[in-house]
């Protein structure tokens, strides 16, 4: 990557270039002009103009001037308004001067009088400015452009670096909830339950009722309830096993819960087994846990509305990112139907992180979620 000093030192020359372009340009434009025009007034008059002389000079003066603004010219702005101004009368009355010393030198003129000078170095001094202002104004505008340019790099870095901090945020806290759910809380219900099951044992051969024994074991069903399934439930809605052995292990840990009555499928590409290899993996814990979500959400939304009876998933790398495709054969939904709440998120998700998910859908004839996540390992390999 190219250091402060390199950038710094770049963009000077690329400034130099464009002052001396715009400058260069125009100053040949009138030099070029005024000595052809003149030489077809006085032509027409009858009288006899050298113009290859009088082009020599006024190309002197272009090329006096380039020199002046190429040793001077890109500081001058930065210098404040005075500055820029001294420096472009400056190097306009140096080149006409330059200019009409030329033409003495090619004898263009021979002792002319005082009103020739005065016009020779008025035009060739107000030539210079011109070009000069010219230029300026081109070099600004390149510099506004570069500056404009940097600024919308930054700020597309900066958003960048935002996101992915959200994503390992994101990713750390769901994490350490799904372990504190799966660890600390699950093992406290486990004592409680231990703790009534001895209580259970000593009431059984006391004089406990059976209503008493009844209502205990109740009591302890409904804990071994929410130990079982809402705690390993939130657990896994916040952070799916298996992701951080690998993003296909997620997905499989999630089918293997489905109902046995609903036939589920996975079909994987060898390209997505090398990215997820758990021994030299390639995508972040962020990118896996988006396609488990992905997929995730499809499924609910098939079993919960489709009442599909088959669930097809598939993962694929399709143009630099990973394809995550679900088929399901189930109800399907109409447009007006309005895409699931969830499913929305998951579709913002994406498309911040430069990806998309398509939903299709027939009455009667399934539904289908397509989504595409673009993985940072596969982009740096493109380039």
């Amino acid at each position: 990557m190219p250091t402060a000093v390199a950038q710094d030192a770049a963009a000077t020359r690329a400034d130099r270039r464009a002052l001396l372009a715009a400058s260069g340009t125009v100053m040949t434009a009138f030099a070029v002009g005024a000595a052809v025009q003149t030489a077809w007034v006085y032509g027409n008059q009858g009288g006899h103009v050298p113009v290859t002389d009088r082009i020599l000079a006024n190309l002197t003066a272009v090329a006096s001037m380039l020199v002046i603004l190429a040793l001077t010219g890109v500081p001058l702005p930065q210098r404040g308004p005075l500055a820029l101004v001294v420096g472009v009368l400056s190097a306009g009355v140096t080149a006409s001067g330059v200019r009409f010393g030329s033409q003495l030198l090619l004898d263009v003129y021979v002792d002319p009088p005082r009103s020739v000078i005065v016009a020779e170095l008025g035009s060739g001094a107000a030539v210079a400015w011109i070009a000069a202002g010219m230029g300026l104004a081109a070099m600004l505008s390149q510099r506004r452009l570069r500056t404009q340019v940097a600024a919308a790099a930054e700020s597309r870095i900066q958003i960048e670096l935002a996101l992915q901090a959200l994503q390992h945020e994101e990713v750390r806290v769901r994490r350490e909830v799904a372990e504190g759910l799966h660890g600390s809380m699950q093992q406290r219900l486990v004592l409680v339950v231990a703790r009534l099951d001895r209580l259970l044992d000593r009431l059984a051969g006391g004089t406990a009722t059976e209503d008493d024994l009844a209502l205990l074991r109740e009591v302890r069903e409904q804990i071994e309830t929410v130990r079982e399934a809402d705690v390993r439930a939130t657990s896994r809605m916040l952070y799916p096993d298996q992701l951080e052995v690998g993003m296909v292990p997620a997905i499989r840990s999630l089918l293997s819960r489905i109902p046995t009555s609903v036939n589920t499928r996975l079909g994987v590409t060898d390209e997505v087994r090398a990215l997820d290899d758990p021994a030299a993996p390639q995508l972040t814990r962020s990118e896996r846990l988006i396609v488990v979500r992905v997929v995730e959400e499809a499924i609910s939304n098939a079993l919960r509305h489709g009442h599909a009876e088959v669930v097809d998933v598939r993962l694929s790398v399709v143009a630099g990112a990973v394809e995550v495709r679900v088929s399901d054969d189930g109800r399907g939904f109409g447009a007006d139907a309005g895409v699931p709440s969830g499913t929305a998120r998951l579709s913002d998700r994406l498309r911040l992180v430069g990806g998309d998910l398509r939903l299709t859908s027939v009455p009667g004839d399934g539904t289908q979620v397509v989504a595409s996540l673009p993985v940072e390992s596969l982009r740096s390999s493109v380039l």
